[in-house]
């Protein structure tokens, strides 16, 4: 299963927030995936894995993993070019697999 991790600068609220919308629309996708929430701390353990990363915070290229801003969701400006995003970045790691087991 895809993972999608949910960083924030602002506290775990704020990422609960968005890991909530994210669940709800990959739901709405038929997506399967596990939305955890973590830091840029965890991010940099070499211990952490996931597929994706939306973020309210700068990170570094060198992470290696997809990013998506996850400020449009926080703002509630335009919510839907970090869903399309999202959906973008996830028909790329795992082309139409609709949340099948990879």
């Amino acid at each position: 299963m895809l993972t999608i991790a949910i960083v924030c600068g602002a506290g775990i609220a704020t990422s609960a927030l968005i890991a909530d919308q994210v669940r709800d629309h990959l739901a709405s996708r038929g997506r399967e995936a596990q939305v955890v929430q973590a830091t840029v701390m965890d991010l940099l353990s070499p211990d952490f894995q996931a597929d994706l990363v939306v973020s309210t915070v700068d990170l570094p290229d060198a992470l290696g993993i997809p990013r998506v801003s996850g400020m449009p969701l926080l703002l509630g400006t335009s919510p839907q070019v970090t869903f399309d995003d999202i959906d973008r970045l996830l028909e790329r790691i795992a082309p139409g697999d609709g949340g099948a087991q990879r």
